[in-house]
């Protein structure tokens, strides 16, 4: 963790730099699941460095696509290590690619399902159990979620290619929110779906709009320990000043009131 400790003693110099003058522009291209944490960037990180914020969202890899084909991005946060490696392997990066926090992926699904933790296996490969999952590549909730289809296989040969399925079938469905309402939500509302495999750090909001769901941790035995990535792809001192941020103490306490795990907690244990 020395290099670790380097990075986040290097916040007071870099702050030490930031403009008091007209806030420094940092466009951040940022998974989903990030929306809660670069809000709160936004607001708190933002005034403190000098910097103004301007995000988009959407999944790590298509954001990652974008960079690659040459959008100007100052700073990739991924749901996962991969894209923001890759991005450094490319040569779009001025610094390496750093983790800066972990989630968890969970098990969210309708009552009449009856999935548990104990079931889990038998339920999701029901015919009438319709499972959705992110799609991989794309999306690093998608590649968690087939990690998981992939050791539930390795118990259970077979097993993957049916969940495999199941999840493909549901990349294209569609249903309209209610006001306020998400597009993951409504599909539950509208039972196309049955049972999600999510960031644990997004139930909150998914059960807001559908109280009736249940939800629960993935057991340790499948369990992909999520990663997430920072890739500075500019020479834009602010950005590096934001990325620096995202590792010291008040970053790390953003991230785990998102509902993230934060990097300098301890460690996840292998099942």
């Amino acid at each position: 963790m020395k290099s670790l400790a380097y990075l986040t003693a290097c916040i007071a110099v870099a702050s030490a730099t930031a403009t008091a003058t007209a806030a420094d522009s940092v466009t951040i291209y940022a998974a989903g699941s990030l929306r809660g944490v670069v809000t709160e960037l936004a607001n708190e990180a933002g005034p403190a460095l000098g910097i103004e914020i301007k995000p988009s969202f959407g999944g790590s890899g298509s954001m990652r696509e974008r960079i690659e084909k040459g959008e100007p991005a100052d700073l990739l946060m991924s749901a996962d290590v991969g894209s923001p490696r890759k991005l450094a392997a490319e040569g779009h990066t001025v610094v390496p690619a750093i983790a800066f926090a972990r989630n968890r992926i969970c098990i969210v699904s309708r009552p009449a399902a009856r999935i548990t933790p104990k079931n889990l296996v038998n339920r999701l490969l029901a015919r009438d159990v319709k499972l959705k999952t992110s799609q991989p590549v794309l999306d690093p909730g998608g590649d968690y979620a087939w990690s998981i289809i992939d050791h539930i296989d390795a118990a259970h040969p077979g097993a993957g290619a049916v969940l495999k399925a199941k999840a493909q079938a549901s990349w294209d469905l569609k249903a309209t929110p209610a006001p306020g309402q998400s597009a993951t939500a409504a599909l539950f509302s509208s039972g196309q779906i049955d049972v999600l495999m999510t960031y644990c750090s997004g139930v909150p909001s998914l059960l807001k709009d559908v109280p009736e769901l249940k939800s629960f941790e993935v057991p340790p035995r499948f369990d992909p320990h999520p990663l997430y990535g920072v890739a500075v792809v500019s020479s834009n001192p602010a950005a590096q000043r934001l990325a620096l941020y995202l590792l010291s103490d008040k970053g790390q306490a953003i991230i785990e009131r998102e509902g993230l795990v934060p990097l300098t907690g301890p460690a996840p244990t292998a099942p």
